[in-house]
C-alpha cells in the first residue's frame, strides 16, 4: 500500500502538467525560492548538522526578509550575500552611479557580470526603491517591532524523559526573539531559547547596533560575530561552501541574530570611518563557556553543542571565562585593499587537551594571540585576494590566496590555495576547508561557473587536499580529492531539470573511502501557485548503496494568503556509511535538515498564514519518519523506544 502511495504522489506533478495550460510563465513565476537558495547554496554539503551553517543560514533568513534596497545598499550591505563577488559589487555600484536608480530589479540583466542565477538569489535579498533627495532618517525614527515565538512539540518520548538520572526538564523546546529598529541607523534585538530537555531558559542574549552616525562606521553593544579578511584569523561573519568558493573578503562586524549559543562574541565593538579610504575597529569581549574539565581542574574540552539537560551536562556550564580584545585596520582605494588584524584571548583556567595523537595538536595554557595580513585588488572582470596569519598557540602560520576572473557574464573562472600548518590555532577562524577549523590542511581548489547556454547554470570543481598530521581516527597523514560537477537547465520557463555527480575520495580509520554520490531533480512550476519537485539521491561507498526519493510540493492561495508545503520521501540503505541527506521544508527563520539512512519513509507539512498587511504571521509543521527496519531509533538518552517519530512546531510572528 505504501509503494502505491508513493508512486501515485510522484507520478501526480505529470498529469497536472499535461492539463496545465503550456505559456511561459511571467517574472514572477520564475522567482526564486527560500528553499531553492539553500538546496542550491549547500549542495555539496555533507554535515547536515553543521552548527556554523545552520547559524548562517539563520542570518541570511533574517536578512531575505528584511531586504536591501539596491540603490542604497553599501559595500559592507552586500558583502553579506555569499554569493556576490568584489567585481559583481562594483559593477552594481558603477550602474547606479552612471544611469541612475534602478525603477525595477529587471535592469540587473544591463549590469555586465551578473547572470541568471546571481539576479534570482538576488530577488530574494534585495528590491529596487528610487529614494528621494531628502534627509536622512533621524536616528530613532520610523521604528518598526519584530516579535516571533516558537513551540516545538514532540509526540514522543526519549529515554531520557522516562529515567531517573535522565533529563531534568519537559521535552518541549521554546524560543522567543525580539528586534526593534529602523532601516538606516538604529537596530536592536534580544532572545532567550530553552532547548527540550532543559528545565529553564537558559540560552539568551541582546544586542544594540548604530551604523553610519557620523563617524561611527558600526557599533554594536552585546552579542556579535566578527570577520575580516579572509576569515584565517577572525572569521565569523561568514560560512564556506566548495560549491560557492570565497569571492570576497568578510564583512566585518555583525550583532547576532541568531540562536546559536557557543559562536559569537560579548561585549562591544566599534568600527571607525577615518576618512573615505580607512576604517579602524576595535572589539572587546567576556563571556563563560561550557567545558569538559579534567580532575585537575583543566580545560580538556569547550563544548559547542550548548545542551544542559543531565545533571552531568549542568555540571559543564559556563565553567570557565573567556577574554578577548583585538582589532583589525583597512585601507581601501581603487579596487586595491590592505588591512591587519590581530587578537589576545585569556581563558580563566588552563587548556589541556589531552594525549592523544589527534590532539597533540590542539592548544595548551591559558593565553593565546593571533595576527595576520589580509590584501586584494579588483580590478573590472579579475579579484586577486588572500591572508597570511601567525598564531601563538602552536607557533604555526596559515596562508590562504584565492584568484578569480570573470571571463564574461556567462563564465567565471575561480581558484584558492590554502596552507594551514598543523602548528596553526585560531579559536575564530573560519576560512575554506576540507575539515572543520583552519588547521593541518593544505590544498587547491579549481572553480567554474558557467552559462554556456540560455537556461542552462553549470557549476563544476574540483578540489586536492592533504593533512600531514593524523586526523580522528587516523595514524598517519592522509590525503584526499574531490571532484564536483552540477548541471541546471530551465525548459519552457516552467520546468526545471538538475544532474549533479560528486565524487569524494577521503581517507577514514586508515582506508580510502571514495563516495560516488548522485543527485536527479525535476522540477516543476504553474502560474506561480503550484511547485513541484522530484528528487533522486543516490549514495555508494565501499560497497554499500543507498538512496532516497522525495516529491516536494508548494501550494500559494492569494485568498487567504496562504502557504502550503509538503515533502514525501522513501529512502533505503544498506548502512550509515551511505546516509544520505536531505533539506526539509521549514518555518520562518528556521532549516531543517538531516541525514537518512536504513529503511523508511518520511514526511513533512508546513502551513504560514500572513495578514493581508502583512503584520500577523502564523505558522505550522509537522514531520514524520517511519523505519522499517527497526523498532526503536537513536542511542543513550536520546532513544525513543518506537519506529515512528512525530513533531509539532507552531510559530507565530508580529511585524509593527
Amino acid at each position: 500500500m505504501m509503494r502505491k502511495v508513493l508512486l501515485f504522489l510522484f507520478l501526480l506533478p505529470l498529469g497536472l502538467t499535461m492539463a496545465q495550460n503550456s505559456s511561459p510563465l511571467g517574472e514572477a513565476g520564475r522567482g526564486a525560492s527560500w528553499d531553492d537558495f539553500v538546496e542550491a547554496y549547500t549542495s555539496d554539503v555533507e554535515r547536515a548538522e553543521d552548527e556554523d551553517l545552520q547559524l548562517h543560514l539563520q542570518e541570511l533568513k533574517e536578512l531575505s526578509e528584511h531586504p536591501l534596497n539596491i540603490n542604497t545598499a553599501t559595500v559592507e550591505d552586500f558583502l553579506q550575500l555569499p554569493f556576490l563577488s568584489e567585481a559583481q559589487i562594483e559593477q552594481i555600484h558603477a550602474y547606479v552611479y552612471l544611469h541612475g536608480q534602478m525603477q525595477t530589479l529587471s535592469e540587473l540583466r544591463l549590469v555586465p557580470l551578473i547572470d541568471d542565477a546571481t539576479r534570482r538569489w538576488l530577488s530574494l535579498f534585495t528590491y529596487a526603491e528610487p529614494v528621494q533627495d531628502e534627509a536622512k532618517d533621524k536616528l530613532f525614527g520610523k521604528l518598526r517591532h519584530d516579535f516571533s515565538t516558537r513551540l516545538d512539540i514532540p509526540l514522543y518520548y526519549r529515554r531520557g524523559q522516562q529515567q531517573e538520572n535522565g533529563y531534568r526538564g519537559d521535552p518541549l523546546y521554546h524560543r522567543i526573539r525580539y528586534t526593534l529598529g529602523n532601516k538606516q541607523h538604529f537596530q536592536a534585538g534580544l532572545r532567550v531559547e530553552k532547548d527540550a530537555g532543559e528545565r529553564f531558559y537558559d540560552s539568551y542574549g541582546a544586542y544594540a547596533m548604530l551604523h553610519d552616525v557620523g563617524i561611527l562606521n558600526k557599533v554594536v553593544v552585546g552579542d556579535y560575530r566578527i570577520g575580516f579578511g579572509e576569515g584565517l584569523v577572525l572569521g565569523g561573519s561568514t560560512w564556506n561552501s566548495k560549491s560557492t568558493p570565497p569571492l570576497k573578503t568578510q564583512g566585518g562586524i555583525r550583532p547576532m541574530t541568531g540562536m546559536d549559543e557557543t559562536y559569537f562574541l560579548r561585549g562591544a565593538a566599534v568600527t571607525l570611518a577615518l576618512g573615505k579610504h580607512i576604517k579602524l575597529s576595535t572589539f572587546g569581549s567576556y563571556r563563560k563557556r561550557d567545558a569538559t574539565l579534567t580532575s585537575e581542574g583543566e580545560v580538556q574540552t569547550l563544548r559547542t553543542d550548548g545542551y544542559h539537560r543531565t545533571a552531568s551536562e549542568w555540571e559543564k556550564k559556563r565553567n570557565v571565562g573567556s577574554a578577548v580584545v583585538g582589532g583589525n585596520i583597512q585601507w581601501q582605494n581603487k579596487g586595491l585593499h590592505l588591512g591587519a588584524t590581530g587578537y589576545w584571548q585569556k581563558f580563566s583556567r588552563d587548556l589541556n587537551p589531552g594525549t592523544q595523537q589527534y590532539r597533540a595538536i590542539y592548544p595548551k595554557g591559558s593565553s593565546f594571540g593571533v595576527a595576520g595580513l589580509n590584501y586584494g585588488y579588483t580590478r573590472y572582470r579579475l579579484s586577486l585576494a588572500g591572508e597570511t596569519a601567525y598564531s601563538s598557540a602552536g607557533g604555526g602560520f596559515a596562508t590562504i590566496n584565492r584568484a578569480s576572473w570573470n571571463i564574461n557574464r556567462r563564465y567565471t573562472l575561480s581558484a584558492v590555495q590554502r596552507f594551514y600548518a598543523y602548528q596553526y590555532y585560531s579559536f575564530y577562524a573560519s576560512s575554506l576547508a576540507e575539515n572543520s577549523g583552519a588547521q593541518n590542511e593544505s590544498g587547491v581548489l579549481v572553480h567554474l561557473q558557467a552559462e554556456p547556454l540560455a537556461g542552462l547554470q553549470v557549476t563544476a570543481y574540483v578540489d586536492f587536499f592533504h593533512n600531514p598530521w593524523p586526523r580522528y581516527r587516523m595514524t598517519h597523514s592522509s590525503t584526499g580529492q574531490e571532484l564536483f560537477l552540477q548541471g541546471s537547465y530551465a525548459l519552457s520557463g516552467r520546468h526545471t531539470l538538475l544532474a549533479r555527480y560528486q565524487l569524494k575520495r577521503k581517507e577514514n580509520a586508515d582506508r580510502m573511502e571514495p563516495h560516488h554520490r548522485v543527485k536527479l531533480a525535476w522540477t516543476y512550476e504553474a502560474g506561480g501557485h503550484w511547485r513541484w519537485q522530484t528528487t533522486g539521491f543516490y549514495h555508494h561507498v565501499l560497497g554499500s548503496n543507498g538512496f532516497l526519493l522525495s516529491q516536494s510540493t508548494r501550494y500559494v492561495m492569494e485568498r487567504p494568503n496562504l502557504t502550503l508545503n509538503a515533502q514525501l520521501g522513501y529512502f533505503n540503505t544498506d548502512d550509515y556509511l551511505c546516509r544520505i541527506y536531505l533539506q526539509s521544508p521549514a518555518l520562518y527563520s528556521s532549516i531543517s535538515s538531516a541525514s537518512y539512512y536504513g529503511h523508511g519513509v518520511l514526511g513533512v507539512l508546513t502551513c504560514r498564514w500572513k495578514s493581508k498587511n502583512g503584520k500577523w504571521m502564523l505558522e505550522g509543521r509537522y514531520s514524520l519518519l517511519r523505519y522499517f527496519d527497526r523498532s526503536e531509533q537513536g542511542t543513550g538518552l536520546q532513544q525513543i523506544l518506537s519506529p515512528w517519530k512525530n513533531d509539532l512546531t507552531f510559530q507565530t510572528r508580529i511585524r509593527l
